[in-house]
């Protein structure tokens, strides 16, 4: 692939929210640097208006079973159909959700490769305890300009043995997978590739080999979104990846494969979740990342509140997909915000702004667990509030820094409701960011 040089990362910086690694020497990467790794799992936008009344003409009302919000974008649930709604209001919450007392199967951990090269709390990929794990996904592999999978470092090769050694360690009762894609990414290389019968044979072959070469036993294709035109996609993306789906059970036969997908209604309403069901074995759905800093005006809100997380379902059931194809995304991070005040610490209370960065994920407005951590035991007087309808925990420290964010005892909440609702099972984003010495979570079982 050309990888022929070393990398020298000296810094790092923001681009359009994400953590990206700035290469300060030669980078022979055949696409931009821009989509050279990151926690790529936030689902805010920069859209114009969708509908209302500062819509363009002909765009006012929205798509037939949606409210537009009084901020001018199309969904459903409160935050649409609620105060302020504009047209489409009588909508409301399904009353039917799929019922049984099935038990969840998958428990899904993703790693981070660039958490190795962190600044600080280094999380290699043999520091994994399998344990409560059925599969790893490592993110990511990248394409490359002739729509091909390609490692997104040299040395990522090392930590795929790492991996290997962790699945020993599960004496075979640990799966790999490498996702694909990611939003660093974007819709643009992946609307090129599925856009013709030959593209989307290139990339699967590819995948295929990529898979073969470093001991890989699916692809989690992460896909960030078709038909989103903000990250360079189109409107024939909707048909275009369930031909790639089909396809690649065809021609990648044995490969596992499961496609990733967005837990809010403006970009999941561009997937065919029905024509993708047969050919993915799950669907991931990211319900994290739900609210932050970016959303106007800022107000403190959980990114994994679970009134938002049925919303998210809600979409996957109008669709008729069966629950034991989902697997619901939970958060080993934060969300964090600076408060207007400290004398407002709730959710729902007006703030600035992100959150400052932490030390080792250096990212504004959200903080890796072992980062809360060690804030708590910095911080022994604060006594963080549990909301259990929400299943979220919270906490204010130095008077205006405010995070929400997951722990055992929530996850423990969001599983069960998991389990309630049949659901196939869970997915941890991530588990390089937790605290080595804790160990990794309970199981999704």
């Amino acid at each position: 692939m050309g990888l022929t040089s070393f990398f020298t990362f000296m810094r790092m910086q923001k681009v359009q929210g994400i953590l990206a690694m700035i290469c300060l020497v030669t980078c022979p990467f055949v696409i931009p640097i821009s989509t050279i790794l990151s926690r790529s799992r936030q689902t805010h936008h920069t859209r114009s208006f969708q509908c209302g009344v500062n819509a363009p003409p002909g765009k006012e009302m929205c798509p037939q079973g949606m409210c537009c919000s009084r901020y001018g974008y199309c969904g459903t649930g409160i935050d649409y159909c609620g105060l302020g709604c504009q047209s489409g209001c009588e909508l409301a919450l399904p009353k039917i959700t799929p019922k049984c007392p099935g038990s969840m199967n998958r428990s899904i951990a993703y790693y981070e490769s660039w958490a190795s090269r962190r600044v600080c709390n280094k999380y290699e990929a043999s520091d994994i305890d399998p344990t409560p794990y059925t599969h790893i996904n490592f993110a990511f592999a990248l394409i490359d300009e002739q729509g091909k999978v390609m490692l997104s470092m040299p040395n990522d090769t090392a930590l795929f043995d790492q991996l290997k050694e962790v699945r020993t360690k599960a004496l075979g009762n640990l799966h790999l997978w490498i996702a694909v894609g990611g939003y660093a990414v974007g819709a643009s290389p992946f609307s090129k590739l599925a856009a013709t019968q030959q593209g989307r044979h290139n990339f699967i072959d590819s995948a295929c080999q990529f898979m073969d070469k470093y001991g890989f036993e699916g692809m989690d294709l992460d896909w960030e979104y078709p038909g989103a035109t903000d990250t360079g996609g189109s409107k024939a993306d909707t048909a275009n990846m369930v031909s790639l789906v089909k396809e690649y059970r065809a021609q990648c036969k044995g490969k596992g494969l499961s496609v990733t997908i967005p837990g809010g209604t403006f970009y999941l309403k561009d997937f065919d979740l029905k024509g993708l069901e047969p050919h993915v074995d799950w669907l991931n759905l990211m319900t994290y990342d739900l609210h932050g800093s970016w959303e106007k005006p800022v107000m403190a809100k959980p990114h994994t509140n679970l009134t938002d997380i049925q919303q998210s379902l809600k979409e996957v059931w109008d669709a008729g997909v069966s629950p034991q194809k989902v697997t619901l995304g939970l958060a080993d991070y934060g969300k964090t915000y600076t408060l207007s005040s400290g004398s407002c610490t709730t959710p729902g209370c007006t703030a600035t702004g992100a959150g400052k960065p932490g030390p080792c994920s250096n990212e504004a407005g959200s903080l890796h667990n072992a980062e809360i951590d060690t804030v708590l035991q910095k911080n022994s007087n604060i006594k963080p509030v549990l909301d259990k309808q929400a299943a979220v925990k919270y906490f204010a420290w130095d008077t205006t820094q405010w995070v929400s964010y997951d722990d055992d005892e929530t996850w423990i909440l969001k599983k069960q409701y998991a389990a309630d609702k049949c659901l196939g099972g869970t997915l941890a984003w991530a588990v390089d960011m937790k605290t080595i010495s804790q160990g990794n979570e309970t199981s999704a079982d």
